[in-house]
């Protein structure tokens, strides 16, 4: 489940939601992850009660099972909302896009996430780091991940090891884009990493 704390406030008050500050939006999400918690627990005994600031929940029926396990992921940017997702969330997706000094960003953004964890006794390995990239396939390298497939496996692999990133996911609705990734990209990827880490 990926969620954030709201950035489009027009729309959230257009569907009847409260706009809120930026601090509000940080609290009203950690309740809300407390919550969904709560209602997936369908191994503990009684209804969900939940005090909140910003939200209240007196007995609601827990339910239904999810199917499966379902990781909360939380897109994070600020220390704050970083720190949150260290404390509460089981992974990380923010957007390549949104980071101003491209992937060296991730460093300084990782230690939020470590410090959350870490304060809230949490092992900082137990959030799980992914990145929404998106880019185009060429003949010759241009810029970052606007390139070869050989390069783009470089630049990933470059990511995967300097910054922990273990997952990428490709924003692209073109099936070239999507198939070159899956059939070039991933496996040499995988495959430059794991030579890496054998020299390591």
């Amino acid at each position: 489940l990926g969620i954030g704390a709201g950035a489009f406030w027009d729309a959230i008050e257009a569907m009847g939601g409260r706009r809120l500050t930026a601090g509000q939006a940080v609290g009203a999400l950690e309740e809300a992850i407390q919550i969904i918690r709560e209602i997936w627990a369908t191994d503990q005994r009684g209804g969900v009660r939940v005090k909140g600031q910003y939200y209240q929940v007196n007995g609601a029926k827990r339910g239904p099972a999810p199917a499966h396990d379902i990781g909360i992921w939380v897109g994070a940017y600020k220390p704050k909302m970083l720190q949150l997702t260290g404390r509460a969330a089981d992974g990380w997706l923010p957007s390549l896009a949104y980071l101003k000094g491209g992937p060296a960003d991730l460093a300084e953004m990782n230690k939020y996430i470590d410090e959350g964890a870490l304060a809230a006794g949490r092992e900082p390995s137990a959030v799980r780091r992914l990145l929404n990239i998106s880019g185009q396939f060429g003949r010759s390298d241009r810029s970052l991940l606007n390139g070869s497939p050989q390069q783009w496996a470089e630049e990933l692999a470059g990511m995967t090891l300097d910054y922990g990133i273990s997952n990428f996911i490709v924003a692209a609705d073109d099936a070239n884009t999507i198939e070159i990734f899956a059939a070039e990209v991933a496996p040499a990827t995988r495959e430059l990493v794991a030579a890496e880490r054998v020299h390591s």
